[in-house]
């Protein structure tokens, strides 16, 4: 089974980080290194269980480890222990919003929402892995024939979720298109997958405006695999792809085999795997 870890931005970056978290984090990524994964997740879990206690100081180093140890607990093969510990973060994280939206600033409230948001995705899509894919619902096709991941079932798909406005998504158009060269050959469609975000339950004309964008952006960026577009959000909740670019790998049995984490050795590994494989 292949691991996941969150699609978009990772909680915080380095030089974001406390110092004490900071150490705890190094200490831990240097027992892995050494082959010490056990004395890894110790590490990990003691420092979780501490912030757990400090309720106030210790949320947002909260957060960030509860991002950081279920990768360690699926380098183990422990997803169990994965679900498990961001089931409880989830609860959590919904409880703490609640409260927050009552009573806190508006800072506060964004990044709450956020840590419910980027807690309950990355739970969602562990719990996707070596499951059926759920079905996509496209609005309008952009660019390709009309289909569906049943029609599709004996291929491999790349599926992609992208954003207008999300640079990052940007960039990785020439990523897909490479792969679609690569291996399109082999069985392989790639499925760029958006939707309205500007014109969200806008007006018939906003909406016809903003699919005319993700014409041009296509157009811009020459792509010439399958770019949808939904209605709503429905199909991002479903793979847990709230933030973008979140990319998937389902087999040709239908199956979630892996989400990209900017792995690009294993996303190859995992392609060719899927390839190879008879449906």
């Amino acid at each position: 089974m292949d691991s996941a870890t969150p699609a978009s931005s990772a909680p915080a970056t380095p030089g974001q980080l406390p110092p004490q978290l900071q150490s705890i984090l190094e200490k831990a990524f240097q027992f892995q290194q050494s082959g010490a994964m056990d004395r890894a997740i110790a590490t990990l879990e003691s420092a979780l269980d501490e912030a757990r206690q400090n309720s106030d100081d210790g949320y947002k180093t909260r957060f960030i480890l509860a991002m950081m140890l279920p990768q360690y607990y699926l380098s183990s093969n422990a997803i169990s222990n994965a679900l498990k510990l961001l089931e409880t973060e989830v609860s959590f994280a919904s409880e703490r919003l609640k409260e927050i939206k009552a009573t806190g600033t508006t800072e506060q409230k964004q990044y709450a929402n956020r840590v419910f948001v980027e807690l309950r995705d990355y739970h969602t899509r562990l719990r996707l892995l070596g499951q059926p894919a759920p079905e996509i619902v496209v609005k309008e096709w952009i660019m390709g024939e009309p289909a569906t991941l049943v029609t599709l079932r004996g291929q491999v798909v790349l599926l992609e979720f992208w954003a207008t406005w999300c640079k990052p998504c940007e960039q990785m158009f020439d990523k897909l298109k490479r792969l679609h060269q690569n291996y399109s050959g082999r069985g392989l469609n790639v499925i760029a997958l958006t939707r309205h975000y500007l014109a969200y339950r806008g007006t018939p004309e906003a909406q016809a405006e903003e699919i005319a964008l993700m014409r041009k952006m296509v157009n811009d960026h020459a792509l010439e695999f399958r770019v949808g577009a939904s209605e709503d959000e429905n199909t991002q909740d479903l793979y847990g792809a709230a933030g973008v670019p979140t990319m998937a790998i389902i087999d040709r049995a239908g199956i979630v085999r892996h989400f990209y984490d900017g792995d690009e050795d294993r996303l190859e590994q995992v392609l060719e795997n899927c390839l190879v494989e008879l449906p």
